[in-house]
Order: C-alpha cells, then sequence, then structure tokens
C-alpha cells in the first residue's frame, strides 16, 4: 500500500513538472510574440510612422523626427510632391495653418497670411495643412474664384493627405494656426486673425515672449477656480464679458459632482444668440428664430447708433456668459439665471410674442404648372453672382464660376425643391427681405433665374412668374423673437426690416 502511494505520488510529480515546462514556454512564447507586435504596431496614440501622439501646448518642442516626417504637398512653388518642417529651418518661424475646402473662413484667412508672410520680409514660412487629397486641392486651386481674385492662384501651396500634423495640434475647429520657431518650440496656437507682425516680431526677439494667447479650447473649468483652494465647495457665481480673442465658439454646459455645481459658458455670442440660449424653455420659443433677421423685433429708442457700431465693428454686442451655479438646481432654473442676468447686465428683456408682421407669400399661379428642372444633381444649386458655393461633389465646397450651362445667369437656384425656396431666401443673407411663406403645396425641382438686385422684389415677382410662381404681401401672425430695451418708448410708427432685424422706423433709416 506504502508503495502504490509512493508511486502516485512521484507520477504526480512528474506530471507538475511537465505542466511546469508547458507553462514556462507558453508564457516565453506570448512575451516573444508581444514584443514583436509591439515591434510592428504602432501604438493607438501613435502616428502613421508610430510616433507617439500628444497634443502639443505652447512652450513644448516637437520631436525631431516630426522635422523628418515627409509630407505631401500640392502647389509647391519648385513642383515638388512631399517636403519636410526641416526644408523651412533657416526661417524664424513655420505657421502651420489648417484648413479645408469648405471651410470659407479659412479661405478668407489665406490673404492676411500670405501678407504677413510678405512682410516679415523671408523670415516666416506659412505652410497650409488638409486631410484632404491632393485631388481635391488641386481642383480648389484650378477653380477657386476667390483665389484668383486675391492673386494667390500661383502662390497658394498646401499639404495634403494630413494624418499626423492634425492629431498633435487639438482644435475644436479650422482655421486654426501653429507657430513653431526653428528650435521646434511651439509659440502660439490661435486664429489666423490673431496673427499679426507685431505679435511675430516679438516671438522672434525674445524666445519666451508669448504675444497671443493660447486659444480656450473647453471650459474643464470655471474660471475663478484657479484662485480658490481645491477643498473648498460651494463657491457660485455668473458673468457677463466682453468678446474675446481665442476663446471657442463652442457652448458647454457640464456637472463637475466633486464641486457639486453646474458650469454654463456661452461664449462670444451677440445678444440675440445669448437670449436664444437662456430662453429655450420660455413661452412660444422656436428654435433658432433669433438667427433669422426677418423674425427678430428690436426695440429701442436709438436703433441707428447701435446699427452704426455694428456696422463699424463685426463684434460689438458679442458677449461670454458664465455661470456656476449649485448641482441641484435643474437645467431650466440655471437657463432662467442666465436670462435674469443677461437683462441685469444689459438693460434688456427678450421674449417669443405674437405679432402681426409683413411677410411675402409665394404661391402657384392659376393655370400655369412650373417646368421640371433639367439638372437633377443630388445637391441644389446656388448661383450668386455668377459663382457657385458647391458644384455638387465633396470636394467641390467653395466658390467657383458656374459650370452648369448658366454662364450668363448671374443669380440663379438651380434644382431646388419649390418648397424650399422660401427657406433659401430666409436663412441667406444675399437679401433684405420680409419673412417668406410656401403656399404652393409644391415640391418639385426647378431652375429658377433670378434679378441681379435679389431685394427688387417687382424683378423678383417677375423671375417667380416665368416658373407660374406668385409673389404678394400679406400680413400675418408670426412668432417674434423681441429684444426690448429697458425705456423704450413704445409707439404706433411703422416697423423697417435692417439687416439686424426690424427696428422703429422713426430713427434715419442707414439700411435697407
Amino acid at each position: 500500500m506504502m508503495k502504490k502511494l509512493k508511486l502516485q505520488s512521484n507520477s504526480s510529480a512528474l506530471l507538475y513538472i511537465q505542466l511546469l515546462k508547458i507553462s514556462v514556454l507558453v508564457i516565453l512564447y506570448l512575451l516573444v510574440s508581444m514584443f514583436s507586435l509591439s515591434a510592428q504596431t504602432p501604438r493607438k496614440d501613435s502616428g502613421a510612422d508610430g510616433l507617439l501622439i500628444k497634443h502639443f501646448k505652447i512652450g513644448d518642442t516637437i520631436p525631431q523626427a516630426l522635422w523628418d516626417l515627409k509630407l505631401d504637398v500640392v502647389g509647391h512653388q519648385a513642383r515638388a510632391k512631399q517636403l519636410t518642417l526641416r526644408d523651412y529651418k533657416d526661417k524664424k518661424l513655420i505657421i502651420l495653418d489648417f484648413w479645408a475646402t469648405w471651410c470659407s473662413s479659412c479661405i478668407a484667412s489665406f490673404p492676411g497670411l500670405y501678407k504677413l508672410q510678405d512682410e516679415m520680409h523671408g523670415q516666416i514660412k506659412v505652410l497650409s495643412v488638409t486631410y484632404q487629397d491632393r485631388a481635391a486641392v488641386e481642383k480648389f486651386i484650378d477653380k477657386s474664384e476667390f483665389i484668383k481674385a486675391q492673386g494667390l492662384a500661383n502662390r497658394f501651396s498646401s499639404i495634403v493627405n494630413d494624418m499626423v500634423l492634425s492629431k498633435y495640434f487639438e482644435k475644436d475647429a479650422i482655421p486654426f494656426t501653429v507657430c513653431i520657431d526653428n528650435n521646434g518650440v511651439v509659440r502660439a496656437l490661435a486664429m489666423p486673425s490673431e496673427l499679426n507682425a507685431f505679435a511675430l516680431k516679438q516671438m522672434i526677439k525674445d524666445r519666451n515672449a508669448v504675444p497671443v494667447a493660447a486659444k480656450i479650447l473647453a471650459f474643464d473649468q470655471p474660471l475663478l477656480q484657479p484662485y480658490y483652494d481645491a477643498k473648498i465647495h460651494s463657491y457660485y457665481y455668473s458673468s457677463l464679458l466682453p468678446y474675446g480673442q481665442g476663446i471657442s465658439q463652442a457652448s458647454s454646459f457640464t456637472v463637475d459632482s466633486a464641486q457639486q455645481s453646474k458650469h454654463l459658458v456661452v461664449p462670444n455670442l451677440n445678444v440675440f444668440m445669448q437670449y436664444g440660449i437662456a430662453l429655450q424653455n420660455a413661452q412660444n420659443y422656436i428654435a433658432g428664430l433669433s438667427k433669422i433677421r426677418a423674425r427678430r423685433i428690436l426695440e429701442t429708442n436709438a436703433p441707428d447708433s447701435i446699427i452704426h457700431r455694428w456696422e463699424e465693428d463685426r463684434n460689438f454686442w458679442k458677449y461670454t456668459y458664465e455661470s456656476v451655479s449649485p448641482m441641484i438646481w435643474n437645467d431650466n432654473t440655471v437657463y432662467k439665471k442666465m436670462e435674469s442676468d443677461l437683462n441685469f447686465y444689459l438693460g434688456m428683456k427678450a421674449s417669443y410674442q405674437l405679432r402681426d408682421v409683413e411677410c411675402l407669400v409665394m404661391r402657384r399661379a392659376d393655370g400655369k404648372k412650373p417646368q421640371q428642372s433639367k439638372e437633377l444633381a443630388k445637391v441644389p444649386t446656388v448661383i450668386l453672382n455668377g459663382l457657385v458655393e458647391n458644384d455638387g461633389s465633396s470636394d467641390g465646397k467653395f466658390l467657383q464660376k458656374a459650370q452648369l450651362g448658366h454662364g450668363k445667369t448671374k443669380n440663379a437656384f438651380i434644382g431646388v425643391e419649390i418648397k424650399n425656396i422660401p427657406n433659401l431666401f430666409n436663412l441667406r443673407s444675399f437679401s433684405v427681405l420680409p419673412f417668406m411663406v410656401d403656399e404652393t403645396g409644391l415640391d418639385e425641382r426647378i431652375d429658377l433665374s433670378l434679378p441681379d438686385n435679389l431685394s427688387d422684389i417687382s424683378q423678383l415677382k417677375q423671375a417667380f412668374a416665368v416658373q407660374g410662381l406668385t409673389l404678394s404681401f400679406e400680413r400675418r401672425k408670426m412668432i417674434m423673437f423681441v429684444l426690448t430695451q429697458d425705456g423704450f418708448k413704445y409707439s404706433d410708427s411703422a416697423l423697417k426690416l435692417t439687416r439686424y432685424g426690424y427696428v422703429a422706423e422713426h430713427g434715419k433709416e442707414l439700411i435697407r
């Protein structure tokens, strides 16, 4: 019996040793496999070349590998297909300008950046950067009327197919620029409009200078929080700040459970849009109504002075609102507080009211049937001043000459559904007209040639009549966004429509 037990014990020991050997071999195999994979496969936070990706901030130094990374380029002066950042290390500053063909504000910033490059007499180099492919940018350079008009057709170039640079620099929107000095130090993260010759010269003269404030991409903490100990709870406040350069326009509403607070930030928006957010739970509220000028009424005793200031300064009447409130408040209470603060700080009140206003009503003429469009493209085409904003492709969303056989037409809608025609007038800024209402009951796609002056009612009526459509002025009860200044004296004066909304007729008319 004892021998049997000993035999079983020896067998168990041998089995244990064999299993141990197999386990060691398996572990060694897995370690080798993991090492092999880590050597061949870039990490998730790596670029296409395996470079470790992190978001650079002002003062950080880019890695040497980034200097030598080969980047595809279109429009290079020497007709090169690729370049590296090191090619321009002789410059004092390299400006990376992130853009896309569909971004109109990006394109609008090109002349200013190239002017800066000329003013700095070879000390800086502007390198535009886009994720789009070579064909899309070649098409843009060839067809963009803006580029041609600004004399940049033979100068503009761009890095294309970018999959790495954009990952190194955090941004919430484009256009977005990055300044890097010849030591590889990031000197600025900003909007193109924030760069100027004075700031660039300061960066070159003093390597520690930060003349352009870093763009605020996210409001992850209250503005006053750094001045309080992290252990302090229950501090609440609200503020209304003037327009600030470098602040994102993306609103933020977050809950901080540690501080037991709610944090609301509505940055760099005009008064109409600020109230549009504050009053989202108000009676008669309609989303987006505060953005439509033909549905806004500004009640003030001096409308002309406000309009005049707005004409001179596009950032006039833009503010950043911030509030830190108790977490136990529901969202509606937070927005009511915002409304109360706006009223107090601005001396105004806003509301959605049913008013009797003049509208432009579109109807179908008796016995006439609109002629269906010959251009049944998936994307309707809007031609303004002989230019089209979109050729119907994803790579053609920029101003270019109309190529749809309407070369002699200055303004036209091509392939547009009849029921959508009022939206083109109501939501766009190419004319100043009362709110247009569709009562045709039609959804056919048509081509509509338009007069040169899109605010001329008599010419518009003639153009619509060609397609069997009528336009007529009629009074209608409409929900209007009404902004009333404290002390406004109500009167029976008629309202006049301006580019900023309706105002009382008793002021001098500056815009129509």
